[in-house]
C-alpha cells in the first residue's frame, strides 16, 4: 500500500514554447485554491528565441531547473524570482546556442553539442534542493518533452540534468511527444536514442490531449503545426487541439492519457507568434488550464501525492 509523500504537494508550472509565465499565472492561482501548492516557472517569451529552429533547449531547461531549485528551497512560495539576466546574456545566447539549420556550433545533432552553458549568473550556482524533497512539474506544449530531456540522466549539451531526483510527477497539457523527422524534435530524437521513449520509473506522467479541431476544418497555421509534429500531408483526419494533433499528444507509451474534446491549446487571447490565429478559440473554447477542465486531470495530479 503507498504512503502519502511527507513533502507539501507542490506543482512548478512551465510555459510552452513562446509563452511567457504570466499567461499561466491564473493557473497557479487555481491549483493553489485546490489546495495544491503551485508557481510559474520564470520563463518569458523572449527567452525561447536563443532555441528557435531546432536548437539546443539548454536555455530553457536551466531556468526549469532554477525554478525547481527555488521552491524546493520554500514549498510555500506563490512567486519565483527570475534568475539575473542582461540583454547582453540574450544576445550572446542567441549567438552561441547550438544547433538548428545553421548549425551553430558546428552541428545540429544534440549529441554534438559543444558543453556550452548559458548565460545568467544565477544559473552558475544553482540552489541546492532539500534532502529528499521532490515536486510535480505541469508542463504547456513543448514543455512537456523538454521536460523529459530535464527528468532524464542524458548528457545534454554539457549538462545531465537528472531532473527525477526532485520531480515525482509530470503533467504534460497538449505536449507533443511523436518523435517527427525535422529539426524541431531533433532533441527528442536524441532523448529517445540515448534512453528510450520511457520516463525515469519513479516518475509518474499524465499525458492530456484533445479533439475537436479537425485538420479539414482546420486553418493553415493549425495544418502547417500538426504536420511539424509528424501528421501527413494530406491526412484529413487527424484530430487535435489545434496546435498539437492527438496522436502525438497521447504518444508517450510509459505514460497515463487523458483525452479531453473542444478543449484549445493556447491559455489566452490575443497572443502573437505561431498561437495568434489559434489564440481566437479562448472566446469559444476552454484551454487545459480553464477551471472547469483542471478539474479533469487535478485529481490525477493531487494522487501524485502518493509515492
Amino acid at each position: 500500500m503507498q504512503e502519502l509523500r511527507k513533502d507539501k504537494p507542490f506543482a512548478v508550472i512551465l510555459p510552452g514554447f513562446l509563452g511567457s509565465s504570466e499567461d499561466f499565472e491564473d493557473l497557479a492561482r487555481d491549483l493553489r485554491r485546490a489546495g495544491y501548492g503551485a508557481a510559474v516557472a520564470p520563463i518569458s517569451w523572449w527567452h525561447w528565441i536563443p532555441c528557435v529552429g531546432g536548437r539546443s533547449m539548454r536555455p530553457i531547461l536551466e531556468r526549469i531547473d532554477f525554478a525547481v531549485n527555488q521552491v524546493l528551497e520554500d514549498l510555500n512560495t506563490t512567486s519565483i524570482s527570475p534568475p539575473s539576466y542582461t540583454l547582453q546574456d540574450f544576445l550572446v545566447d542567441f549567438l552561441t546556442n547550438p544547433g538548428g539549420i545553421l548549425k551553430v556550433g558546428g552541428t545540429d545533432d544534440p549529441a554534438d553539442y559543444p558543453a556550452l552553458t548559458p548565460r545568467g549568473d544565477d544559473f552558475a550556482s544553482p540552489a541546492s534542493p532539500g534532502s529528499g524533497r521532490r515536486v510535480a512539474l505541469v508542463a504547456h506544449s513543448a514543455a512537456g518533452w523538454i521536460s523529459r530531456v530535464y527528468l532524464s540522466g542524458v548528457n545534454y549539451g554539457g549538462r545531465s540534468f537528472k531532473g527525477s531526483k526532485k520531480v515525482h510527477s509530470l503533467v504534460c497539457l497538449g505536449s507533443p511527444h511523436f518523435v517527427a523527422e525535422n529539426l524541431v524534435f531533433k532533441s527528442l530524437q536524441y532523448l529517445e536514442r540515448e534512453e528510450g521513449s520511457a520516463l525515469p520509473a519513479r516518475v509518474r506522467c499524465l499525458c492530456v490531449g484533445a479533439k475537436g479541431a479537425v485538420l479539414s476544418k482546420a486553418s493553415d497555421m493549425t495544418r502547417g503545426a500538426y504536420e511539424l509534429c509528424g501528421a501527413m500531408p494530406g491526412d484529413d483526419d487527424v484530430d487535435g487541439d489545434g496546435m498539437t494533433p492527438l496522436f502525438s499528444a497521447i504518444a508517450l507509451d510509459s505514460a497515463d492519457k487523458m483525452v479531453l474534446e473542444n478543449v484549445s491549446h493556447a491559455p489566452v487571447y490575443p497572443a502573437f507568434g505561431p498561437s495568434a490565429k489559434l489564440a481566437e478559440e479562448r472566446l469559444t473554447k476552454p484551454w487545459y488550464g480553464s477551471p472547469e477542465i483542471l478539474k479533469k486531470w487535478f485529481p490525477w495530479l493531487k494522487a501524485s501525492t502518493m509515492d
